[in-house]
């Protein structure tokens, strides 16, 4: 049983980093945050392109 809880906060953990990782690919492709080059890309540019990657992911059949 314990086994089993392990295996689930693993995967929870990598759910979590995976997350962490799009959301920081998509603040890169939209220049905003730290990867922000003049200041005019838009919170609303990172979210576009974050929820077109977890579409992608999805359709792949790949969880984020």
């Amino acid at each position: 049983m314990a086994e089993s809880a392990y295996r689930e906060q693993a995967g929870e953990r990598a759910a979590a980093a995976s997350a962490m990782l799009l959301l920081q690919l998509a603040a890169s492709q939209a220049e905003i945050g730290p990867f922000a080059r003049r200041g005019r890309e838009t919170p609303q540019m990172a979210t576009g392109l974050y929820r077109r990657a977890a579409r992608l992911l999805s359709s792949t059949g790949r969880r984020p």
